[in-house]
């Protein structure tokens, strides 16, 4: 990431439409239930669509960061605009198993963060799983959250961005 960061082997960048085969391959390294906690639903394979959908990003209503170990993407973090030039984004995270429990999902949401700003977003919003507790904690501690709701399977969090 670079010589400060506790990831020197990684390298960050953009996510890029050429990374669906990467993306294909980080998804066969992945358990059933990091697969099940980041799209809530099991699947033995993604569809191409879904990889597409993960790797076509426009830097204005989509953006997408990958984190590189050589030439493997062992983690990937994204933002949605409901619409284009909202205030808001839906964020996501997605940290290959080898790889979590590190600190990475947190650094990458930072990332994301200074970005969104940059695109005049001033808020997160996050759907999880109510049973996700290293997706709740990452929500807990970045910045000061709101939670919308927090009942059955399911939490909803805002998060604002501050500089």
């Amino acid at each position: 990431m670079n010589g400060r960061d506790p990831f020197p082997e990684l390298a960050v960048r953009a996510v890029e439409a050429e990374d669906v085969v990467r993306l294909a391959r980080a998804f066969a390294r992945l358990s059933p239930d990091t697969v099940y906690r980041r799209f809530f639903t099991l699947m033995p394979r993604p569809a191409p669509e879904l990889l597409r959908r993960l790797a076509v990003v426009d830097h204005d209503t989509r953006e997408g960061l990958a984190v590189l170990d050589g030439d493997e993407i062992v983690a990937l973090a994204s933002w949605d605009r409901p619409v284009p030039h909202a205030a808001e984004a839906e964020v996501a995270v997605l940290v290959e198993d080898a790889w979590q429990h590190r600190g990475l999902g947190r650094a990458l949401v930072r990332m994301l963060a200074g970005r969104a700003r940059r695109q005049g977003i001033e808020r997160f919003t996050a759907n999880l799983l109510s049973d996700n507790r290293a997706a709740l904690h990452l929500a807990a501690t970045s910045g000061a959250p709101r939670w919308t709701e927090r009942a059955g399977p399911e939490a909803s969090v805002e998060i604002p961005l501050v500089a």
